[in-house]
């Protein structure tokens, strides 16, 4: 499930895993190209999800206040609208 563009959660029978794209540059005759990196396994999407958040936070290097709240406010913009895809496919209730 992708979140925004940068992100993306997949799941198995035992963890969440929270994976991050990373362009590639070009190099030695090999394309520009993306890879997605693990930044961490979790037990269930929320707490995936919560991670995610918190990454993003920890990247701001707690600047000042506003620089904190715009980037949540653009990720929480970017998970609500994988939930709602969500549960529109699935029928669930909101969470």
């Amino acid at each position: 499930m992708l979140i925004g563009k940068d992100y993306k959660i997949e799941s198995d029978e035992l963890n969440v895993t929270l994976y991050r794209r990373h362009r590639v540059k070009a190099k030695n005759d090999k394309p520009a190209h993306d890879i997605w990196t693990i930044k961490g396994y979790y037990s269930n999407p929320k707490n995936a999800l919560y991670a995610l958040i918190e990454l993003e936070v920890n990247e701001t290097g707690l600047k000042d206040l506003q620089t904190i709240v715009k980037r949540i406010d653009l990720l929480e913009d970017d998970i609500k609208a994988v939930l709602e895809r969500l549960q529109s496919i699935t029928g669930a209730k909101k969470i």
